[in-house]
């Protein structure tokens, strides 16, 4: 399975930027977009920096995997409803998807995906799109405000992550919302990743993927072998079509 070298790790910094700041020279960014954990993570020169939750594709129309650029980037953007006949919204406090569009992908029907604001604040953190990626207002404010055309977005598949915190390892596994993994792909999908770990406590990694609770189950610690990298998921499963 392919592995992408970003490496998610427990103690994400977050940091405040101002929204309107002017991007440094010096820094190079990157988004990697969980679909499974329905999360963004900002990377700056390799490093996370923030992280926002997001609205997904629904089951029906999932957010597409792979590895993208940003190529579009509009403010105050018009918008009408893909998937029906409807009059453009134009820029305003009616249009649904806010000032901020980053455009990362467009399918064979010329449809393109993209981050977003939204004004249905609830679908921020589900399944809950037509494939594009919702974000509260100030989050998509800022993160227009950072990023550039030209910017990597990697959207991936992990429904279960690995934490490390002063030598323990944490694991947290989210439901598989597209119907790509069984259980047992999932406890393989986990090994993959906990190679070289001291898992004291692997009844966990049982637990945690039979619950698919999102909480964080201790399962042991990070042994002698630096762990490895994690997974990117069944890109195969969720292409661009």
């Amino acid at each position: 399975m392919k592995k992408l070298f970003l490496l998610l790790t427990f103690g994400l910094l977050f940091i405040s930027l101002p929204a309107h700041s002017l991007r440094p020279l010096n820094q190079t960014y990157a988004v990697v977009l969980n679909v499974a954990s329905r999360k963004v993570i900002l990377y700056n020169n390799g490093v996370p920096t923030k992280e926002y939750p997001v609205g997904v594709g629904k089951s029906l129309t999932p957010t597409p995997l792979g590895n993208f650029k940003v190529v579009r980037r509009i403010f105050n953007p018009a918008w009408v409803n893909p998937y029906r006949q409807s009059k453009v919204i134009g820029p305003g406090a009616l249009n649904p998807i806010g000032q901020y569009w980053l455009g990362f992908a467009m399918n064979t029907k010329k449809q393109e995906y993209g981050f977003h604001a939204t004004t249905d604040l609830s679908s921020v953190g589900q399944a809950s799109t037509h494939g594009c990626i919702r974000m509260y207002p100030e989050d998509i404010k800022e993160l227009f405000n950072l990023i550039t055309v030209g910017t990597p977005v990697h959207v991936i598949y992990n429904p279960i992550e690995v934490k490390e915190y002063e030598n323990k390892l944490f694991v947290r596994v989210y439901p598989d919302v597209y119907g790509y993994m069984n259980d047992q792909e999932y406890l393989q999908f986990a090994k993959n990743q906990l190679t070289g770990a001291n898992l004291v406590k692997e009844d966990n990694l049982y637990k945690a993927v039979a619950s698919k609770d999102e909480k964080d189950y201790f399962i042991g610690w990070t042994g002698a072998n630096k762990l490895n990298e994690q997974e990117t998921g069944p890109t195969t499963k969720g292409t661009l079509n």
